[in-house]
């Protein structure tokens, strides 16, 4: 990028209605922006989000941007920081007071050198004291300091999620270095905050990408069997994720029809993950569930890759079909794509996906919940039965005839326990 434009960026960044009201309402107090926003608009990235820090009279700063932009003001702050959120439509801005210490302390607090570098609102000039806009310039994420990951470990997870989220851009081998040696300190890092990185990195269409990085890094699989920097294979888990991404295109064909759910392809990594760090089946079931009760998984997340490692097989007839159905629910077609990443026979993975697509289509309904043909009170009264868990078992036993198809009356399900109990 030449000055030129660099520098015609900036121009109309300062024109921005957030910006500008910010610049108003600071006065004569020192206003930069700095942060995502700085870089993305130089990337030529589209960003709603703004973050601005001052030198001193926070408050009354943000009180005045607030009204000049209409907006809604959350104070963040706590003890050992100052800091203001305004909420407009459509974008949010974060105002910082940086008190009294300076600009390049400031900067040097953060996590890389792309995200260290500020724009003076008064006149447009860049602070640049750790060569952030260079490394723009080369799509390279590096350190701001050799401290950077000491302050936050949770940066070590910010590494892969921006080297995701950046197009084109590495890492310098150094600041990987840096990440590695600190990566066992991800433990001591509030859960939520974990949880949301990894949630960013495994939603990417590029998990893959992201799960090597997180390896090189010592987090994989280290972090998901509970022992943060220790390394592991990773082949098996890269090669599924890569394998994820086109057959999901391939099974929509072959299961084509706008009542079929969209596979949830989030579920479907976490999965295929934790099938393969631990061998899949039961023993990647179990590391999930301790993964999840470490507070690493949000729970409707960890519900669904559960029930995708308990599926094993695809099916093969239609009573298989019937019973894959049933387990899986919503989650049917998510389902079958996890099992086409290890199929062998692509061609009979497909075969059978369009089967059970047919199936769900004409029969789904019957299937996913059979209504009620007979209850405990009909049994008691047409085969004498007491109260017990003998009728638990029979109603059991009539829901799962349901499912495979075998029944589909009252008198049907009365005749089969009837059977049952002789």
């Amino acid at each position: 990028m030449d000055a030129r434009h660099r520098d015609r960026i900036l121009r109309l960044l300062r024109t921005d209605p957030v910006v500008e009201a910010f610049a108003r309402a600071a006065a004569a107090v020192p206003v930069h922006l700095v942060g995502g926003a700085l870089r993305d608009r130089l990337l030529g990235l589209e960003t709603h989000d703004l973050d601005l820090v001052v030198a001193g009279d926070g408050l009354r700063i943000a009180r005045d941007a607030a009204r000049r932009l209409g907006a809604r003001l959350v104070d963040l702050g706590g003890d050992a920081f100052a800091a203001w959120r305004l909420v407009g439509a459509g974008w949010e801005a974060d105002l910082w007071d940086r008190r009294g210490s300076s600009l390049h302390d400031d900067l040097a607090r953060r996590d890389f050198t792309v995200n260290s570098f500020a724009m003076d609102l008064a006149d447009g000039r860049l602070a640049d004291p750790f060569g952030g806009v260079r490394d723009l310039e080369l799509r390279r994420l590096g350190a701001t300091t050799s401290r950077s990951f000491d302050s936050d470990p949770l940066r070590i997870l910010r590494l892969p999620r921006l080297l995701l989220q950046l197009p084109g851009f590495t890492a310098d081998p150094a600041t990987i270095a840096l990440a590695r040696r600190s990566s066992a300190a991800i433990g001591d890092v509030a859960t939520e905050r974990v949880r949301e990185e990894l949630s960013r990195i495994l939603a990417s269409p590029e998990a893959g990408r992201g799960v090597t990085l997180l390896h090189q890094l010592d987090l994989y699989p280290g972090l998901f069997l509970g022992h943060p920097g220790t390394t592991g294979p990773l082949a098996a888990a890269s090669a599924d994720l890569l394998r994820l991404e086109g057959l999901s295109i391939a099974l929509r064909d072959a299961i084509e029809g706008s009542s079929v759910p969209e596979p949830d392809l989030l579920a479907a990594r976490w999965a295929l993950l934790f099938r393969a760090l631990a061998g899949g089946g039961r023993g990647g079931a179990d590391a999930l569930a301790g993964f999840s009760s470490r507070g690493y998984l949000a729970r409707r997340i960890a519900r669904a890759a559960t029930l995708l490692l308990r599926v094993e097989h695809v099916a093969e007839d239609e009573r298989s079909r019937r019973l894959f159905l049933h387990h899986a629910g919503d989650l049917w077609p998510t389902a079958l794509l996890v099992l086409g990443v290890a199929a062998h026979d692509r061609q009979r993975w497909l075969a059978s996906a369009s089967a059970v697509g047919r199936l769900a289509k004409r029969h789904g309904a019957m299937i996913f919940d059979p209504p009620t043909l007979i209850d405990g009170n009909d049994l008691q009264a047409e085969l004498l039965l007491d109260p017990g868990p003998q009728l638990g078992s029979l109603l059991s036993a009539v829901r799962g005839a349901q499912v495979e198809g075998t029944i589909a009356t009252r008198d049907e399900a009365l005749e089969l326990a009837r059977r049952l109990v002789t």
